[in-house]
């Protein structure tokens, strides 16, 4: 029997990541066993109230703030130990966090090492926006002579557009053709 309201959470969770869209009431019951939709009702109630779903139209729910979104805590010492009070500040969705435009946004994995100077490694993900414009200096993901590849954007001496790479064993690619920015990198997620 699931006894705490974090546990229905998480049940709840699992459910729409394995589904994508939230129980109904009817589905609710099935889930934690409740013999009628009263129950469904009550627990609903509780989880509106906690910000974890909201109602729509027609009775079907969708994910709250802090369905999604994951706990935020005062802070911890990244130096010597200190005695911190375990606060909780509030919840955060990732999406929120880290993108600014979804409408054009997408992840790209990364591979190779052309950008370990800059934080960029094999296996991570970078997030781009595309179609954004940048400015020198940025990191891009650029169509050079048909082939991608993600770099800083810079200027030559004699002001040609180049793209330098974050590695000093990897040389400045200088476009022969067609140089074309697909988007602009601001993020990079990696699992630790």
């Amino acid at each position: 029997m699931i006894d705490t309201l974090k546990e229905k959470v998480n049940r709840l969770r699992a459910f729409y990541q394995q589904n994508k869209i939230m129980p109904t009431y009817d589905e609710i019951c099935l889930l934690f066993g409740f013999k009628s939709k009263n129950a469904a009702f009550k627990l609903v109630n509780k989880l509106v109230e906690e910000h974890f779903v909201e109602k729509m139209d027609k009775g079907r729910l969708k994910p709250g703030p802090h369905f999604l979104g994951l706990p935020l805590f005062n802070s911890v010492q990244a130096g010597m130990p200190t005695a911190e009070e375990e606060t909780l500040m509030e919840h955060v969705d990732l999406n929120d966090l880290l993108i600014k435009r979804p409408e054009k946004t997408c992840l790209i994995n990364v591979r190779g090492d052309s950008m370990i100077d800059a934080g960029i490694q094999e296996g991570d993900k970078v997030i781009v926006e595309v179609g954004s414009s940048a400015n020198i200096g940025d990191i891009v993901v650029a169509i050079v002579d048909g082939d991608y590849t993600v770099k800083y954007l810079e200027k030559s001496k004699n002001g040609q557009i180049i793209l330098r790479p974050g590695n000093p064993n990897y040389s400045t690619i200088i476009p022969q053709n067609e140089l074309k920015l697909f988007g602009k990198v601001v993020g990079v997620i990696r699992k630790m």
